[in-house]
């Protein structure tokens, strides 16, 4: 695993990948744990147009994640059009900070930002870079380079809080923060990412384009998806409950509930290089498989805690198997189209989307019916039987017929 790390830190457009990623995920790290406070507390937007905002601002997000994955294919000049995207992530949070109004944030967040995400370009141009590897290390330098927006999460929530509380500032500094660590990332971009950057090999073209979203609805390609979307919203379904659980449930605080996250955020970090470290052992899907069932445990052992230390006894737990499901999907999505890693990569968002709606829906229909940890145990049940779709759809669904 070190000698990927170091082959990473070496490689003169992989280091500026990492340190893209890790900077424009601080941008949003900055933003997203105050979005509902700052709409809601200091701008007095209703709930309801708050979640309305979220919503179009999600489904945007999934069609120009989608588009750019595809476009990244055969992109000639990669490097101008991150400049450009990181230039809107200036632009978007500037104006809200500059005008910080309840419509200029609407405007913002539904039709700026989601244009502000190169995401999708740092995941296939890092394939590019190691096309000629093979795809199980490929897969552990993509997973090297993703542990960086987890590092991010780490890092800024703390930072920016900090900040905050010691000077002084409002809430709506979070924006002018956003908008500069954006700005840096342009400056990464046009000062420090060499010349020699692989451009797509795909030809271009609206038939392109066009051909590569058939091949995104195909049932062997969608089926897969379906079971990755499933695995991945029991973790999405436990960003509902956890805290609910510690403070409601339990009878903790806030900083407790702020605890659990940030232990299990730090802890993703080295079990995400020990998971990449493994998987030219053990190949992508059955690192998802390991990864499920160890989160499927960590949710049961939440449903049945009695008390908030052997929540955050869990973290280890979490973390690994949280690690698995947020970095290794990816590697997996663009295996599944050999020589166009940004097709793969679009089904990232498709993925995101599907995976909250179902934790919604999820958690929707059980806390009706149930308790908050009796939750957990359902999302454990569907991260399992999602896994057990996957290994199916692996066998019995051939690629081919895609």
């Amino acid at each position: 695993m070190l000698s990927t790390i170091r082959f990473v830190a070496h490689h003169p457009v992989l280091r500026i990948y990492a340190l893209l990623m890790f900077t424009i995920s601080c941008a949003g790290g900055a933003i997203q744990p105050y979005a509902s406070l700052i709409a809601i507390d200091t701008l007095h937007m209703s709930g309801q147009a708050f979640a309305l905002t979220m919503f179009l601002s999600t489904v945007a997000s999934v069609a120009f994640g989608v588009t750019i994955g595809i476009v990244a294919d055969f992109a000639g000049n990669r490097r101008r059009l991150m400049a450009m995207l990181a230039l809107i992530g200036v632009l978007g949070t500037g104006l809200v900070w500059l005008v910080p109004t309840v419509p200029m944030l609407a405007i913002s967040m539904i039709l700026i930002l989601p244009f502000a995400n190169l995401h999708p370009l740092v995941f296939a141009g890092t394939r590019m870079e190691v096309s000629d590897m093979e795809p199980s290390k490929a897969a552990s330098v993509n997973a090297v380079v993703r542990t960086t927006m987890s590092a991010s999460w780490v890092v800024i929530p703390v930072a920016v809080a900090f900040f905050l509380q010691k000077g002084g500032f409002g809430v709506m500094t979070v924006w002018l923060i956003a908008a500069l660590l954006f700005a840096v990332g342009v400056v990464l971009v046009l000062v420090f990412m060499p010349q020699a950057v692989r451009a797509g090999a795909a030809p271009g073209g609206l038939g392109t384009f066009v051909a590569a979203l058939k091949e995104l609805a195909h049932a062997a390609i969608f089926l897969r998806l379906l079971a990755i979307a499933l695995i991945l919203s029991g973790e999405w379904l436990n960003g509902y409950v956890q805290a609910l659980i510690i403070k409601t449930v339990l009878g903790g605080s806030l900083a407790d509930a702020g605890f659990m996250a940030s232990g299990v955020a730090l802890m993703e970090i080295p079990f995400m290089l020990v998971w990449a470290a493994g998987l030219p052992r053990l190949g992508a899907v059955w690192t998802i498989i390991a990864g499920s069932v160890i989160y499927a445990a960590y949710l049961v052992c939440l449903g049945s805690a009695t008390a908030v230390w052997q929540v955050h006894a869990l973290i280890p737990l979490a973390g690994a198997g949280a690690a698995s499901l947020l970095s290794v999907p990816l590697s997996y999505f663009q295996d599944l189209f050999p020589g166009r890693p940004g097709l793969g990569t679009s089904l990232s968002p498709i993925e995101g989307f599907i995976g909250t709606g179902a934790a919604a829906g999820i958690f929707a229909v059980s806390t009706h019916f149930t308790t908050y940890q009796a939750t957990t145990y359902v999302a454990a049940a569907v991260t399992l039987v999602a896994a057990l779709l996957l290994i199916a759809a692996e066998r019995l669904v051939p690629l081919r017929s895609a």
